[in-house]
């Protein structure tokens, strides 16, 4: 059930994206609202509802009294629109057609919501005749019991506070380079400002709770796996880098250069890029054409710095010189380009793909280390001791059955330091009951590790 809200909600953002971009019976539009119809029916009929409600809380979606944080990460204009209505989410109710739906799509299109109030917001609804979706009051916890503990879901027809969550940061993150990719696809101007500034306020979270950032870090959604991969490679890259004691200066331009490292894939033809089988050769050379693609889209703008274009040039290039594209034998390689390239590949190997499933940390580094040549061998060993076989923000099963995040590699590379998120029962904890374990503890020596949970959210 959840995964058919997850594609509901991914379709939303979708169709709010592309109705940005082209008139309201254009055919992608089209396409989008008949999806999410079609899901919607599919919906009704298995669960006997009339309506799915998708909460919003504090920048998070929720669902049946759970928060959903893979669609959270992607769908910051869905969010962002519910924000402007001042509203706790949308009710998609039983009876809404691709009429309506495109309805709601053109009110999310305007630059100003003409709404001071949620009465406002409503009104405004009416008035654009949607009237089978409902603007939810927002959440409250003084008038229902917390999300996690109730017994009734809440569905929007209460008011209150707010919930925390570090999803916000990949949200921002997320949002810039998808901008940086869209602006690239139909030659506009790059804001290149932004993803500057959003460097500095990933480098503040990423130094606070690494493994806070990078647990939300999913691909709920093949379509967004070049957006996020970007996001990803840059925080790995600045995390690692911060790990070496780099200093602000270098580690915001390795973050901002980690962003757009690969906004040459923006005019990669999507039927190539999305592509779930093995690449034609013919296709193999459209693909290597993203790096020098995406340096002159940047050279196109003013403020880009020479590492941008020297990590958008770089990223595949091999230690021994060869990969993509080719250089003279005497060009120099800058250091932080050869980690970016680390990341790059590493990043490439544990996520899901459209062709491929994730590997382990442990996989990854064995195919990474018996690629002689490929990479700057002291870095990939300095790379590879400081995230350790769990990286920060992936989940573990311990011998004992308790599951917890890991929130730092540990003094031993198999025995991180762990936050238990789940009991011997598999019982979830509150976040308030939530506690640490060090595994290098001498009180916890009979205790280890039994496998990495790719899959868990919590």
């Amino acid at each position: 059930m959840d995964e058919s809200v997850n594609d509901i909600i991914m379709l939303l953002c979708k169709g709010m994206s592309n109705r940005k971009l082209y008139f309201s019976d254009h055919p992608k539009v089209t396409a989008y609202t008949t999806d999410i119809i079609v899901l919607l029916k599919d919906y009704f009929l298995s669960s006997g509802k009339d309506e799915l409600f998708i909460g919003v809380v504090e920048g998070i979606f929720v669902f049946d009294g759970r928060r959903l944080f893979g669609p959270s990460v992607t769908g910051k204009l869905l969010i962002d629109f519910a924000t402007a209505l001042y509203c706790g989410g949308f009710g998609l109710k039983k009876g809404l057609t691709v009429k309506e739906l495109k309805k709601f799509l053109d009110l999310t299109t305007l630059r100003e919501v003409p709404a001071a109030n949620l009465v406002e917001a409503r009104a405004l609804m009416i008035n654009y005749g949607i009237k089978t979706i409902r603007i939810g009051d927002p959440f409250s916890y003084t008038d229902e019991p917390t999300l996690q503990k109730s017994a009734r879901p809440w569905e929007g027809k209460k008011a209150g506070p707010s919930l925390q969550s570090p999803t916000f940061l990949y949200q921002v993150l997320y949002d810039v380079v998808s901008k940086a990719h869209g602006a690239a696809a139909l030659n506009h101007t790059l804001d290149i400002e932004s993803a500057r500034s959003v460097s500095e306020f990933m480098l503040r979270y990423t130094r606070a709770s690494f493994a806070d950032v990078m647990q939300h870090v999913h691909y709920p959604d093949y379509d967004s796996y070049t957006v996020g991969h970007s996001v990803r490679v840059s925080s790995l890259a600045v995390y690692v880098a911060g790990k070496m004691n780099s200093s602000k200066k270098d580690l915001l331009a390795l973050g901002t250069a980690g962003l757009l490292h690969d906004v040459g894939k923006s005019v990669i033809p999507d039927e190539i890029l999305l592509k779930k089988g093995r690449l034609t050769k013919e296709e193999y050379i459209v693909v290597q054409k993203h790096p020098r693609a995406g340096v002159e889209l940047l050279l196109a703008h003013d403020g880009v710095s020479s590492l941008d274009i020297a990590a958008c040039w770089g990223h595949h290039i091999r230690y021994d010189g060869g990969g993509y594209p080719s250089q003279p034998q005497w060009a120099s390689r800058h250091p932080v380009v050869a980690l970016l390239q680390i990341c790059d590949v590493f990043e490439a190997l544990t996520a899901v793909r459209p062709y491929k499933s994730a590997m382990v940390p442990q996989q990854a580094y064995g195919v990474m280390l018996a690629d002689k040549g490929a990479f700057h061998p002291g870095l990939l060993a300095s790379f590879i001791s400081l995230l350790g076989l769990y990286p920060p923000g992936t989940y573990v099963r311990l011998s004992d059955n308790r599951v917890g995040m890991v929130t730092d590699v540990g003094r031993q590379i198999d025995r991180p330091n762990l936050k238990i998120v789940k009991t011997e029962e598999n019982e979830p904890l509150e976040a308030d009951d939530c506690y640490i374990v060090e595994l290098h503890d001498p009180q916890f020596s009979e205790l280890f590790v039994d496998r990495l949970l790719l899959d868990q959210v919590i």
